[in-house]
């Protein structure tokens, strides 16, 4: 089992300031946190937002900070050495496939190869409306486009057809230091999305809205690896965990740390908390980095 801090919103700790921000990636990367995740949205239409808050409880006001989540990455990872880089998720189908290469490639060369990137297809039309990218077909674009990353990422020169976009004979470097970054989709469990994942992808990130199937949905990724000729082992697992809260409110660690145990036994391999919501200001982030740390090492001797 890893543990990950998604940092996503971490600076409302610090009176809105980012650099306090990468001292916390530092101070977690030193303790033994495996992973820093944020995430991804590159603007908001206001009635689009506006549903999104009335009907599903999106917790990000339309003027929260979003910063470029391979920037922001970039940056921890020059202050830090260990953790995996990550994102939850990028909505990787509003880049063009080259140039998202290339973002992946040089953050992973820059960190020394702890690139490990979540991708998805967002929910908001209005993004793709706003960059020119097709809104329909999403899905097969978004395997296109790891298709295509991949062969960019592994060979020079490089060449790919797919439905929207193709290169042939083209040279793209740096190449990342590892042969396959991992890549983790966020996806909707079912049979076609395991399917994508197996094809192309390394693994699973959950989103909160599809726990309540979450021991069923492992058992089918898993079986979908293996139909595919993978090590059903190998399926990378990450689920986001929320702060279980007393009655006046605090943050109860404890029961907290027994609804990360069981996520670990229904098969995540990977457990994120967010220091947003659990914490109220910078100095209690400390206490959530070594409460993390211990966890993982229960949950590596259960």
């Amino acid at each position: 089992m890893q543990v990950g801090l998604n940092i996503l919103g971490a600076e409302r700790l610090y009176d809105g300031r980012i650099r306090p921000v990468l001292d916390l990636a530092a101070a977690a990367d030193r303790a033994g946190i495996d992973m820093i995740s944020t995430g991804d949205h590159l603007g908001f239409d206001a009635s689009a937002h506006a549903e999104r808050v009335r009907e599903h409880g999106f917790p990000f006001p339309i003027d929260h900070d979003w910063y470029e989540p391979i920037a922001l990455l970039s940056s921890v990872a020059a202050v830090t050495e260990r953790v995996l880089l990550n994102v939850s998720v990028l909505i990787a189908t509003l880049r063009p496939p080259l140039l998202l290469a290339k973002q992946i490639a040089t953050l992973d060369r820059l960190s020394d190869g702890r690139a490990a990137i979540g991708m998805g297809v967002g929910w908001q039309e209005a993004e793709y409306t706003a960059t020119g990218m097709p809104w329909d077909a999403r899905f097969g674009r978004m395997e296109d486009t790891v298709r295509a990353c991949r062969e960019l990422w592994t060979s020079a020169p490089a060449s790919f057809t797919g439905r929207d976009f193709a290169f042939d004979d083209f040279h793209s470097f740096p190449h990342p230091v590892r042969d396959r970054v991992p890549v983790i989709f966020g996806f909707a469990p079912s049979p076609r999305n395991f399917a994508r994942i197996a094809r192309v992808g390394d693994g699973w990130t959950v989103n909160p809205a599809d726990m309540a199937s979450f021991t069923d949905s492992v058992a089918l990724l898993h079986r979908t690896f293996e139909e595919h000729d993978r090590d059903p082992h190998s399926a990378i697992v990450q689920v986001s965990v929320a702060p279980e809260r007393r009655d006046d409110g605090t943050v109860d660690y404890a029961a907290t740390a027994g609804r990360a145990h069981a996520w670990h036994q229904a098969g995540a391999t990977v457990t994120v908390f967010r220091p947003a919501t659990f914490c109220t200001a910078g100095e209690e982030v400390p206490q959530l980095i070594d409460w993390a740390v211990e966890l993982k090492s229960t949950m590596q001797h259960s």
